[in-house]
């Protein structure tokens, strides 16, 4: 069998960006690349979204206080359920300038990526690795090199047996108490599950009604959520994420637990749910499982019965 190289992560490339951006000299090359001027004064990483979830991968403050919004990514895809990582920043940075603060989102990729990326125009900026390579030496060069290298090659998803374990336990156990809510094919072939994967995913048109008007929903149910306080099962309507502060709650929805709130750019239709460990057992989370899907299951019996109401508010 031929060996593996190891994949190179995103969060390493976080961090040897926020390492060599703290040197000037490096700083004053990347800011001139991405035609920024002035002179960096603060660097973080993973730092909250203003819009509310998720998480910025690099975080720049310039010394008269304008603020760069920086998405890293290698060869993986945007994250999906309604959190599309694009209309986060686009609403991030929308946020920043009501505020009178002068800000820009930029996404930083190997070219490779940039040149396939459908959604990298909702940027304000792309930078591609190449660009920054000749201003890197020694491991860092090396590791953004092989950065590069790793994004022409496909993603082949490194089994995680522990998580494969518990979204199949999960799929037989939904499909045979709750043949209601049909979930989506894996996204891998033969059963594969990453480690991180923490999102079940809904089949809308075979599990929700649709109504006449309203966009077609989308539904899914995550184990936990970094961007929130809770996890949740959530049915979303695209394009609507900035009716969420006009649309009343119910009380049918109010009822059994339910709210209204943004998710990505969808209007988000929300109940929390208790939290999952993908890496652990699922036999010792069933009780947890019935009742994140029974939350599931009174969702959709909601949106079936009443969400066709919400055509006139949302108008």
């Amino acid at each position: 069998m031929a060996h593996l190289l190891p994949r190179i992560t995103e969060a390493q490339i976080d961090a040897l960006f926020a390492r060599n951006l703290s040197r000037p000299d490096f700083a004053a090359a990347f800011l001139s690349i991405a035609r920024v001027r002035g002179r960096i004064t603060k660097i973080v990483t993973q730092h909250q979204h203003p819009m509310g979830r998720g998480s910025v991968d690099l975080h720049l403050t310039l010394a008269d206080g304008a603020e760069i919004l920086m998405e890293n990514k290698i060869d993986a895809a945007w994250s999906v359920a309604g959190e599309a990582q694009p209309m986060r920043y686009r609403e991030s940075i929308a946020i920043l300038r009501a505020a009178g603060i002068k800000s820009g989102s930029l996404l930083l990729a190997p070219q490779v990526y940039l040149t396939a990326s459908r959604d990298g125009a909702m940027f304000d900026r792309q930078m591609s690795y190449e660009a920054c390579l000749d201003h890197l030496d020694g491991d860092d060069h090396a590791c953004l090199s092989a950065a590069i290298a790793q994004s022409g090659r496909p993603y082949e998803p490194q089994p995680d047996k522990a998580s494969g374990d518990f979204f199949s336990a999960f799929r037989a156990h939904a499909s045979m108490r709750y043949p209601h809510l049909v979930l989506k094919r894996e996204p891998n072939g033969n059963g594969v599950r990453p480690t991180g994967s923490r999102t079940f995913y809904f089949e809308a048109a075979r599990t929700l009604r649709l109504h006449t008007g309203l966009p077609k929903p989308k539904m899914s149910l995550q184990a936990w959520d970094s961007g929130a306080s809770s996890p949740s099962v959530k049915i979303m309507l695209g394009g609507l994420a900035a009716k969420a502060s006009y649309v009343s709650v119910s009380k049918e929805l109010r009822a059994i637990g339910g709210y209204i709130r943004p998710a990505g750019g969808s209007l988000g239709l929300v109940i929390d749910t208790p939290r999952l460990d993908t890496d652990r057992p699922f036999a010792d989370q069933c009780v947890a499982v019935d009742a994140a899907l029974r939350k599931a299951a009174d969702l959709k019996a909601w949106w079936d019965t009443h969400g066709g109401a919400l055509l006139g508010p949302l108008r």
